[in-house]
């Protein structure tokens, strides 16, 4: 075309021989001035004045223009057949998420924009709540499937997307023990009796002295604020003793002194020095009894933030005394987390 357009420049006729009229860059003018010579071109040389055409004058594209016509159903300029490309006969796409397959990056592809069901429209599980949320900001209150720790792990739980903002990712007892979760209890000051029970509560009585737990539940998405539901602790005190919370006498804030004058049940992120609430900082009168249910007196009680972004949520506790005392920090009740 550079030898074209200079021919044109020179002589009309020597732009002739050239082919300049047969390829349609004459105009037609008293004076021969080609398109070449004007610079007034449609760009592909068909006369239709459509510089995307596909220059052969009907004005129409061609598989591979990048550009969807005819009966294309797809056309990327590419159409190698990759993911989320086209076929090389433009007459389908390749694989994408949404075909119901699981290729290219993809986590899940369940062919639906749903976000209740463990795969979201993008093709990726949601490992919280939060995420749920981040994918459909106008996504209610419900049963969903998160799977926090690994994609084959997925579990069905509540989600709260209303209160301050949304995003909370219910955790129950359940998923403490039966693998959704990772946890572990630990001794700060160890008591003659711990363990889990079959219902997935930790629980400690000592032997007439004093000890100090934590129990620990990773979280791999990460928070930054809980707060607890219809949370309730038991009292786990042997013969006629008696397990105590004392809010006057003693409130937990480290993690490694989870008793004084009487003990407590704390909550907050393991990677701070010590809880953000405790039972004996809302209780407004004592508890001391064998083996009582005492709930939060707050319902919900928070949202609380703690120190920065974290998996670690801990429970922790403690008790003192000369007696056969101990508790179940966690009986019954949720703990959400965003």
């Amino acid at each position: 075309m550079g030898l074209l357009a200079l021919a044109c420049a020179c002589n009309d006729d020597a732009g002739r021989e050239f082919g300049a009229e047969s390829l349609g860059t004459d105009n037609g003018d008293s004076g021969g001035e080609t398109e070449a010579t004007s610079g007034a071109g449609d760009g592909d040389g068909d006369g239709d004045g459509d510089p995307s055409g596909d220059g052969d004058g009907d004005g129409e594209g061609g598989c591979g223009d990048g550009v969807v016509g005819g009966e294309e159903a797809c056309d990327d300029g590419v159409n190698d057949g990759g993911y989320g490309g086209c076929l090389a006969d433009c007459s389908d796409f390749g694989p994408r998420c949404g075909d119901g397959r699981v290729n290219g990056p993809e986590q899940c592809d369940d062919a639906n924009s749903g976000t209740s069901d463990g795969c979201l429209g993008d093709c990726k599980i949601p490992r919280s709540c939060r995420e749920i949320l981040n994918y459909d900001p106008n996504a209610s209150d419900g049963v969903y499937i998160v799977a926090p720790k690994s994609p084959e792990l997925g579990f069905t739980t509540n989600c709260d997307m209303t209160t301050d903002g949304g995003g909370w990712t219910e955790i129950t007892l359940p998923h403490l023990c039966n693998g959704d979760l990772d946890t572990q209890i630990s001794a700060i000051e160890a008591a003659s009796v711990e363990g889990i029970d079959a219902m997935c509560r930790p629980y400690t009585r000592d032997g007439q002295g004093e000890h100090t737990y934590v129990f620990d539940l990773t979280f791999p998405p990460g928070f930054e604020s809980f707060y607890l539901s219809a949370h309730v602790m038991k009292a786990n005190a042997a013969g006629g003793d008696s397990s105590d919370i004392t809010p006057a006498g003693f409130v937990q804030t480290d993690w490694n002194l989870g008793y004084g004058q009487a003990g407590d049940v704390s909550f907050g992120s393991a990677d701070d020095a010590g809880p953000v609430v405790s039972y004996a900082a809302l209780l407004v009168d004592p508890v001391s009894c064998q083996s009582c249910e005492t709930a939060l007196p707050l319902d919900p009680a928070g949202p609380y933030l703690v120190g920065s972004a974290t998996t670690l949520f801990r429970v922790g506790w403690g008790e003192s005394g000369s007696q056969s005392e101990g508790w179940y920090p966690w009986w019954s009740g949720s703990v959400y987390l965003r």
